[in-house]
């Protein structure tokens, strides 16, 4: 299947080509741990975790990593602020990292290089810049020319005289121009810093990614990705660097994942205007999450609220209790009495390719869920419809069912991340968080048998009247072949 993306450096949708066949060299850029990692942070992870599984999903062979910036300005005050090591605070942070991906069932890159274990190939590619005369020394560190790289802005899609300077760029008087940035910084006092051939110090921030990405790839990838407010200057550096050095094309694809506000406004750890991971799975599964990015393209900005989590919790009970319901049907056995003459599941031959072909243009999971969340209204309506009839499955449905919805199921947990647990942990685990009804499994058990001996007696008032009730305390029942099953909804 042909995969096609939105290359933000050519400005249009276009189709994927790997520089090796059926090989992808990919990239994405780490956070700089100094602080709690939080739903912003957490938006860029999953769309990485999206476009890996979906470029796996279309047979390809992905080798990717995503850094880690261990040594930064940020990090050096938090150290000094509590007094620790600039280790102990990255320590704490990418632990906590670490723990946020198992949580979330994020996939992990084969490589994850830190900065200070590649100082030696950033020196490397700063004296490479230094002869070509692309970058000079000044008394406060080594700088980038950026007027000498004649293409500089053809990411940002900026001319090079109307570029702003970007918030991480600088000032310093002895630099030759506002827009050059520093490819090493010389120690101030109490710094940690590395010797280089021009004095102790340590690396700038634009640098990193791409010593990094040559040491690991050489000097072209396919995919660079990062969030959006990376554009420029970031990769807008990456690119001059890397191109400047190596006179090839760094990348061929770039992807940028939208960023996230929060009720409309930008997250800030200064203004405490964000939601940590922790504090989110407090209240909700971390499934919940991946639905919350899944419906909505990873390359849109979105406003993050607690009602729209609340919405997407609500569509992935009803993605769990149509599990559990399908999963009742595909246990049944052949009987060839009283069968239904409608093929009811002939949709599910199709499911896969249809939603794989949605996540091969640019990603699209939201109409990829559309086709799902489709299936299941009709596959309810059908069902609906048997049961009312007294009739029972087809063989031919039996038959599509055994085969087909195992592999629908771990199709969707590998390629979306989704449908990671069964329907009755899934359920159960919903009373950690204080979101369901209150009424204890003894107690439903004990209403469901008493609603079986009214069924019995044909007593359909009090069957109905029993069904409502449990229905409004929260829980919802569903009869299915092997007898009736309930769910907590929300």
């Amino acid at each position: 299947m042909k995969i096609h993306f939105f290359n933000t450096l050519t400005g249009k949708k276009e189709k994927f080509n790997t520089l090796n066949e059926g090989k992808v060299k990919m990239y994405c850029c780490g956070v700089t741990p100094y602080g709690n990692t939080h739903i912003g942070h957490s938006r860029t992870f999953f769309s990485y975790d999206l476009l890996y599984r979906t470029l796996v999903d279309n047979e390809m062979n992905v080798e990717w990593a995503r850094n880690i910036t261990d040594v930064d300005d940020k990090i050096i005050h938090k150290a000094n602020q509590e007094g620790v090591s600039c280790a102990d605070i990255v320590s704490r942070y990418v632990s906590e990292q670490d723990e946020m991906l198992e949580l979330f069932n994020l996939q992990r890159p084969q490589h994850e290089p830190k900065v200070t274990e590649n100082i030696p190939q950033i020196i490397s590619l700063i004296e490479k810049l230094i002869h070509k005369e692309l970058a000079y020394v000044t008394n406060s560190g080594v700088y980038y020319r950026v007027r000498k790289f004649a293409e500089y802005g053809k990411l940002s899609k900026n001319k090079i005289d109307d570029l702003k300077k970007g918030a991480r760029i600088e000032i310093d008087e002895a630099k030759e121009d506002a827009l050059d940035f520093a490819l090493w910084k010389f120690a101030k006092e109490g710094e940690i810093y590395w010797a280089s051939p021009w004095g102790n110090g340590r690396p700038g921030w634009h640098v990193e990614c791409s010593a990094m990405i040559h040491s690991l790839f050489g000097d072209s990838i396919d995919i660079h990705m990062g969030g959006r407010d990376l554009i420029f200057p970031h990769h807008e550096a990456e690119i001059a660097q890397s191109e400047g050095a190596t006179g090839k094309p760094f990348s061929s694809t770039w992807l940028h994942a939208g960023m996230v506000t929060l009720y409309g406004e930008k997250m800030s750890k200064s203004t405490n205007h964000f939601v940590a991971i922790k504090d989110f799975l407090s209240k909700y599964p971390s499934e919940v999450l991946r639905l919350v990015f899944l419906s909505i393209s990873y390359g849109q900005p979105l406003d993050f609220t607690f009602e729209m989590t609340t919405e997407n919790l609500k569509k992935l009970a009803k993605i769990y209790r149509f599990v559990s319901l399908v999963d009742e049907y595909s246990n049944q056995n052949t009987n060839h009495d009283n069968q239904s003459s409608e093929f009811i599941f002939t949709e599910l031959e199709t499911l896969i390719p249809k939603m794989r072909e949605f996540l091969a243009d640019d990603l699209n999971s939201s109409a990829a869920l559309a086709v799902f969340f489709d299936f299941i209204r009709n596959i309810n309506t059908k069902l609906s419809a048997l049961e009312k009839s007294g009739k029972i499955l087809s063989e031919k449905d039996i038959t599509i069912l055994k085969s087909k919805w195992p592999e629908f199921k771990n199709w969707m947990k590998n390629a979306m991340g989704l449908l990671v647990e069964e329907p009755n942990v899934f359920f159960e685990n919903l009373r950690k968080y204080n979101l369901a009804s209150e009424i204890s499994s003894s107690e439903i058990q004990q209403k469901l048998e008493e609603r079986k001996r009214a069924r019995a007696n044909k007593d359909w008032a009090k069957s109905d009247a029993i069904r409502d009730e449990l229905l409004a305390q929260g829980v919802q029942i569903q009869d299915a072949p092997s007898g009736t099953k309930w769910t907590i909804i929300i």
